[in-house]
């Protein structure tokens, strides 16, 4: 009996091991809940020129595509999107359903893609590099678009160039934003898989440990 008790024993612990780092059940809601913190703190006023667009919105687009294995998941960062975009478009006198808007959660969205496309069991490194990619992605739909519609821009190459690197004459330069996006996406997004993956190894800890008790309790 105790032979076939530590078999099933086990297996079981080989059952919980080898689950993927997805956080679920109670792990999913206070990871749900930490990201959707996170990103209605983006828009906390940073005066600082050098530190405009370092923010952890894309890197949360990409761990949630990665860890939230929901079908609602997507829903968690776009959520805490949305409200931060409420509270503060007003006083820009801008409205959540813009063009450019839009064009910014489409681009969300292939953000949080990339995440899927990436997986749970991926390196921190494959986290790092997919965060600086997601950055540069971003910054060329978005600047992109920005070209086509404002007449600022001559529609040339050299104009999108412009629009890419330069900006529009009277306001900070894109570079800037673009080397703050790509520092911030890639830093936030190793920060968040580890927290991700300390979610799911304590949960998994915690199930073994109660499947462990339950096989004491039946002998």
């Amino acid at each position: 009996m105790i032979v076939i008790n530590y078999s099933i024993h086990y297996k079981n612990n080989m059952n919980y091991t080898s689950t993927s780092a997805n956080p679920s059940g109670k792990s999913f809601l206070w990871f749900g809940l930490i990201l959707i913190a996170i990103g209605v703190s983006r828009y906390i006023p940073i005066d600082h020129p050098s530190l405009f667009n370092f923010s952890p919105t894309l890197a949360i687009f990409l761990v949630a595509g990665a860890f939230l294995q929901s079908k609602y998941a997507f829903f968690v960062p776009i959520f805490g999107v949305i409200l931060t975009d409420i509270m503060l478009n007003p006083n820009y006198g801008e409205n959540l359903l813009e063009p450019f808007m839009l064009v910014t959660i489409a681009s969300y969205f292939l953000i949080f893609f990339f995440g899927k496309k990436l997986g749970n069991q991926c390196s921190f490194s494959k986290i790092f590099g997919a965060g600086i990619s997601s950055a540069i992605t971003f910054h060329i739909i978005t600047c992109s678009f920005s070209w086509i519609a404002n007449p600022a821009y001559i529609k040339s190459f050299y104009g999108w160039i412009q629009c890419l690197f330069i900006g529009e004459a009277g306001y900070a330069p894109s570079y800037l934003f673009l080397r703050n996006s790509v520092l911030s996406t890639a830093l936030f997004s190793v920060l968040f898989a580890y927290a991700a993956k300390y979610i799911s190894s304590k949960q998994q800890s915690m199930q073994v440990s109660a499947r462990d008790k339950e096989i004491l309790e039946a002998n």
